[in-house]
């Protein structure tokens, strides 16, 4: 045996070095490759934001060596050169010399050590103050007034060396003044080239910042280091269009309101965002990780945690797309969802207690068998019902409807009926929510192209008379027709059928039974469509006598979103609709797996059951919308983000009062499609420097727009209610006007028949609603949309009566305040309070007398026009008339009155009031300016007429 200092260990020694280079190596490695993916990802970053700065400097450059800005650069350096060699000369020099020298003795020679006198005079006034604040001696207050004669002469004393070195910085700058405009006029051509090179070469010399970015977020305890990776994700300039190079889309719109050094990437995209050693472990696309990251506008699932579902988002169209689908489809009808089916006045489907009275039974099994061949954008879903299904559910909805009052009446063959009819439905305002061209869809209200197949004669006329008399929740107002107006446009409607109807009619087999249809009758089979009824929760959607109060048939969609995945029932074909989206497995990606099982549920609800055997009672039983694909995208959206949990009251968002009353309005105003008639908001420019223009575009060509302003506007050099042309390379955005959907109807009519021009048809569209809550008096506007009157007699189309839910009006009363910033509910206005004629009297003796002589002079003669009570203008018909002056005391605000009077135009383009007042008019009548003639007829319609009460001034 050796010795143990004899035996060798070099071999051992040589192992170790050898697997702790290798661990080195590794260990470089995986810090640098492996566990640190995101320092290649900075690197490149700062490779790129460096080529694109370059790239920047080149162009500026390449601009810049432009033959004609060089040929101006030389112009003005050759300027500079003979301004330089000018200042160089002797005599300038040396008076230059001069006064620089002067200037600086007077600085530090003369104004430095008369301010540092001053600032000792004003402490000593102060210490002495002090003292005789303490012990009001004379001495003191005499030191005050020598020390404040002092500082007088010394600060008079400055203020004359202030004045010589004013008068020397002057020449200094005056001699020099050429070379500066030279000097400022060179860097018009130079700046920009040299603040891009600048750029390049600060970014150059600096070191990449190689450090993993995370933020916390306290209110829920995560990290997120998305920023890692994403460096310039919050630039607002992209370096690539790749990620994680490009910056975020729509920067302003979601990074400006949800920065991410307080949001951070996860609230959004979900992810595992505290990893940062791969892509697939940060983004969460591994296994069993339950929030991999949301892409694109399936993102969008995530808006609804923090923002209420009644308000439309900015860059949240997808999800909105998805609840305003959401809503209309009545989801909610068969699946408890929290949030959805609140507002329990809604309808989703027609109340079918009275449905024998309204239908022909010749239709109703066809529709049950298939809705969409019928009408083809009905929300009605397929239930893929065979013959004898729909049979037995159409003789148990018969059987159990009750029988109605009909107006009696007949004539509606008749060509006279049906012509008087189609001007009915083109003039009363049936096409703001109706069409009767089956190729145009549903506008609002259901597309009437076959209703004559499907609804008798003495129904429609009772439903035109009173809708709510026969579906009390329905959203169809009562246009306020006679009976004989009612059977008119009852007798067009039935004529709007398919071709050859009649014949297709004669030869369906399942109406064999005519006139008998027995089977109608028959209870046995009533019990059966009774079952059918349950089992499809028809109940859900529609009110069924003997069904009222039944519990909704789907599974709860309230947490959708957070589902586990094992409760999704594929049936036999998992790997058909994973394999679609590149899994093999559901835990691969928990994300994508519900995604997919979701598209496939919308787009063919019962497929699942293909393939296998189930019970009749155990089969799928949700119908098929046949929903598009985009629309299948934004209620998949929408379902995913429907998950279990809650956000800190931090991150949700708290909507204002202001808020809440516009978003309510909204969504009545939507309901009953005031919009339909009625245009809510203006056309908006937005310019390319920033500014924004408001108005209504009267003419559009390829390049430009004709545009009435409705305000001045100074880079146009027009004044507000002018037109202007406006270029559409000068506006980045437009935002076009809302509503008033029906007035095209209405000018194409006036312009094609009666051979106006399209400007003098807008008369007769219903009026502008921009800017109602600072027109009308609210109390007023209460009882006008509780029981309207006709304002304006020359209109055909009609305000119909809604009867509104009692909350109803008063929340539209007040989204129009809102809108305008009004106050809600009263309003003071000082003209109709007791003293107010008074003071006016004395002020200008007669004032009122005068006004009215203005009111009914020869030029102006309001009454020639506008109705006032029981009078009514002489000559002509209600279509030359305008609205009733004797409402305006309790219908308009007195400030819009006068801005009527001022120019009306403005106010509503294509009126027929003329503007009277100008300077210089009616000055025999009323002398003054325009502005007090309009305010005294403004008065004079406050107090009209003369003899009415006068409300006492409120304490």
């Amino acid at each position: 045996m050796k010795k143990e200092e004899e035996i060798s260990y070099a071999f051992l020694f040589f192992i170790a070095n050898i697997v702790l280079i290798f661990a080195f190596a590794w260990v470089v490695w995986d810090e640098f490759y492996t566990t640190r993916p995101w320092k290649k990802y900075q690197k490149e970053y700062y490779a790129l934001e460096l080529q694109k700065l370059r790239d920047d400097y080149e162009d500026e450059l390449l601009a810049f060596q432009h033959p004609y800005i060089q040929g101006k650069y030389k112009e003005v350096q050759e300027g500079l050169n003979k301004a330089q060699e000018k200042f160089r000369s002797p005599v300038i020099q040396d008076e230059y010399k001069k006064k620089l020298k002067e200037l600086r003795e007077l600085d530090t020679k003369e104004l430095s050590p008369l301010r540092f006198k001053g600032i000792v005079t004003r402490n000593e006034v102060m210490e002495a103050a002090y003292l005789y604040g303490l012990h009001k001696s004379e001495e003191s207050k005499r030191k005050i007034k020598e020390l404040e004669k002092k500082g007088t002469k010394i600060y008079a004393k400055m203020a004359s060396i202030e004045a010589r070195r004013i008068r020397v910085k002057g020449r200094l700058d005056e001699i020099t003044s050429e070379i500066m405009m030279y000097s400022e006029r060179i860097g018009l051509y130079t700046n920009a080239v040299d603040n891009a090179h600048e750029k390049y070469e600060k970014l150059r010399k600096k070191r990449p910042e190689l450090q993993v970015h995370q933020v916390h977020l306290k209110d829920i305890n995560k990290a997120d280091r998305c920023m890692s990776c994403h460096v310039g994700i919050n630039k607002e300039e992209s370096v690539s269009e790749e990620q994680p190079y490009a910056g975020h889309p729509m920067r302003e719109v979601y990074l400006g309101n949800h920065p991410p050094e307080y949001f951070g990437c996860m609230l959004c995209h979900e992810g595992q965002a505290r990893s940062n050693t791969g892509v697939e472990e940060a983004h969460g696309e591994v296994e069993f990780w339950l929030t991999p990251m949301y892409r694109g506008k399936a993102t969008q699932s995530s808006c609804i945690k923090c923002h209420d579902n009644s308000v439309e988002l900015a860059g949240g169209d997808e999800i909105w797309k998805g609840l305003r689908l959401f809503e209309d489809l009545g989801c909610y009808g068969c699946h408890e969802t929290e949030g959805f089916g609140k507002h329990k006045d809604r309808m989703i489907g027609p109340d079918l207690t009275g449905i024998r009275s309204k239908v022909d039974p010749e239709w109703l099994v066809p529709w049950l068998m298939g809705p969409k061949k019928f009408r083809p954008d009905t929300r009605m879903p397929n239930f893929r019902l065979e013959e004898e299904e729909a049979k037995a559910i159409a003789s148990y909805l018969w059987q159990n409807s009750k029988e109605f009052e009909p107006v009696a009446g007949g004539g509606h063959e008749l060509e006279s009926y049906i012509e008087k009819g189609l001007d009915l439905f083109e003039s009363v305002g049936c096409l703001a929510c109706h069409s009767d061209i089956e190729e145009e869809g549903m506008v609002h209200g259901p597309n009437l192209a076959r209703i004559g197949e499907k609804v008798n004669y003495k129904y429609l006329v009772t439903w035109l008379l009173d809708p709510k008399a026969l579906q009390p929740r329905t959203r169809m107002p009562d246009l306020r027709l006679d009976v004989t107006d009612a059977r008119f446009l009852a007798a067009y409607l039935m004529t709007l059928r398919s071709e050859g109807y009649e014949e297709n009619l004669e030869a369906k087999a399942y109406l064999r039974d005519i006139p008998d249809v027995e089977w109608l009758e028959n209870s046995s089979i009533a019990r059966e469509g009774e079952r059918l009824l349950n089992k499809y929760g028809c109940f859900g959607c529609h009110k069924i006598a003997g069904m009222e109060g039944k519990d909704k048939i789907g599974v709860e969609l309230s947490v959708i979103g957070s589902k586990e995945m094992s409760l999704f029932d594929f049936g036999l074909l998992e790997h058909k609709i994973l394999g679609e989206v590149g899994l093999k497995h559901s835990v691969e990606n928990v994300y994508k797996a519900r995604h997919a099982w979701i598209n496939a549920k919308l787009s063919d609800p019962r497929q699942f059951d293909d393939g296998r055997y189930r019970r009749p009672q155990d089969r799928l039983r949700m119908p098929d919308f046949r929903l598009k694909k985009d629309e299948v995208d934004a209620l998949t959206t929408l379902l995913s983000g429907l998950r279990e949990g809650e956000l800190p009251d931090s991150y949700v968002k708290k909507m204002s009062e202001e808020e809440r009353y516009l978003a309510e309005g909204k969504r009545i105003v939507d309901k009953y499609n005031c919009m339909g008639c009625h245009q809510f908001t203006i056309d908006r420019l937005g310019l390319d420097d920033g500014s924004e223009i408001k108005g209504i575009v009267k003419l559009e060509e390829e390049d430009s727009l004709y545009f009435q302003l409705w305000e001045d506007n100074e880079r146009l050099g027009r004044k507000a209610g002018e037109t202007v042309k406006v270029k559409k390379k000068w506006f980045k955005n437009r935002i076009r006007s809302e509503g008033g959907d029906i007035a095209s109807f209405i000018i194409d009519y006036h312009v094609e028949v009666e051979g106006r021009v399209p400007e003098e048809a807008k008369v007769f569209t219903p009026p502008l609603l921009y800017g109602e809550g600072s027109k009308v008096q609210f109390a007023w506007l209460y009882r006008f949309l509780n029981k309207p009157v006709n304002l304006r007699p020359w209109l055909e189309v009609r305000m119909p009566t809604f009867n509104f839910q009692p909350d109803e009006v008063t929340s539209i009363v007040r989204y129009f305040a809102t809108v305008d910033n009004e106050k809600y509910p009263y309003g003071f206005f000082k003209e109709t309070y007791e003293g107010y004629i008074e003071k006016k009297e004395k002020e200008i003796p007669g004032y009122l007398a005068k006004a009215r002589n203005l009111f009914e002079s020869k030029n102006v003669n309001c009454a020639s026009c506008h109705v006032r009570g029981d009078l009514t203008p002489e000559g002509g018909g209600p279509s030359d008339w305008a609205p009733d002056l004797l409402r305006a005391s309790k219908r308009l605000k007195p400030g819009w009155i006068a801005r009527w009077l001022k120019n009306p135009q403005l106010i509503q383009p294509g009126t027929k009031m003329p503007r009277f007042f100008r300077k210089g008019a009616f000055q025999e009548i009323f002398p003054g300016t325009p502005e007090e003639q309009i305010e005294s007829i403004k008065d004079l319609l406050m107090n009209f007429p003369l003899d009415m009460l006068i409300q006492k001034e409120p304490e």
